[in-house]
């Protein structure tokens, strides 16, 4: 019986070895659509540099959006990766310990 247990874990290993061989490529953001303002200049109008100051700020917030967008992604690939590392490591200890039963 407990030859069939270790054979079995091995037929499972060699099919999750199999599934995993060549996993897909990660996707890959988009680089940002935050647009740089251009510089007044020391000579600009009064409002060329109040409009330089608006489009600044705009593009601030873009770029922290898409930072914090970024953010979430990570956070979420990291919870899945170690959600199963987890499951993996709950049902080896499983495989394991009816091994050893």
């Amino acid at each position: 019986m407990k030859y069939m247990l270790i054979a079995a874990a091995l037929i499972s290993t060699a099919a999750l070895a199999d599934e995993t061989a060549a996993p897909a490529a990660p996707a890959i953001a988009a680089k940002h659509s935050c647009t740089q303002p251009e510089l007044p200049g020391k000579m600009a109008s009064e409002m060329k540099k109040k409009n330089f100051t608006k489009r600044f700020k705009e593009y601030g917030e873009c770029m922290k959006k898409y930072i914090d967008e970024q953010s979430a992604t990570m956070k979420a690939a990291n919870d899945a990766g170690n959600a199963a590392i987890s499951e993996y490591n709950t049902y080896v200890k499983q495989v394991n310990d009816e091994n050893n039963a």
